[in-house]
């Protein structure tokens, strides 16, 4: 059973970023039969996903947004890009967020979404490097697909370590250990 990954761009957002993405994605997911898609049409943010006080979007709004776009479209998954400040209580931010699948509704799609802000290195004052932003937006789209495929955070040398900061992010590996890996083909084997 082929299946399609469709990324969809939030806010403005560089095209190419999804287009590095997508081609990355492919390689990343290559022993498992994914494709993946861009969707053409942006979703526009909301005055109402914005906290002022925070000066950052609520992720879990901007997620229920991308819910809503999908319904009844039957994705298979669907990954949310954006290029601003995230954040969910309890947490000051969040590279991203996802839907467990267990606990979906049956006519919204699984989805995840994903903020490359913090993941530049000119957020926090430091000379831009375009490899290690790429390798970085990868990661987290991996991190937050791998949980809509069920997988939990692992304590492995794996990609699905919790991440507090772009340190973690940067220490852990672009794919999945022996254990999440297992899981993941298990997850597709019974699709």
């Amino acid at each position: 059973m082929k299946t399609t990954i469709e990324l969809l761009k939030i806010g403005e957002v560089n095209q190419s970023v999804l287009v590095k993405l997508k081609k990355n994605l492919e390689r990343s997911f290559k022993g498992i039969y994914l494709s993946i898609n861009i969707i053409q049409e942006p979703l526009s943010l909301e005055k109402a996903e914005y906290n002022q006080k925070r000066r950052q979007y609520d992720a879990s709004k901007v997620l229920t947004k991308i819910l809503y776009f999908a319904q009844n479209k039957r994705f298979f998954r669907i990954l949310g890009v954006i290029d601003k400040d995230l954040y969910t209580k309890p947490l000051n931010f969040v590279f991203g967020l996802a839907i467990n699948p267990k606990t979906r509704i049956p006519e919204f799609p699984v989805a995840a979404l994903i903020s490359v802000t913090r993941l530049r290195e000119n957020f926090y004052r430091r000379a831009e490097n375009n490899t290690l932003f790429d390798l970085r937006v990868l990661k987290e789209a991996v991190h937050e697909l791998g949980h809509t495929f069920s997988l939990e955070h692992c304590n492995r040398f794996c990609i699905m370590r919790f991440s507090n900061s772009l340190a973690d992010t940067d220490k852990k590996p672009p794919e999945f250990c022996e254990s999440c890996q297992n899981k993941l083909l298990n997850f597709f084997s019974n699709l």
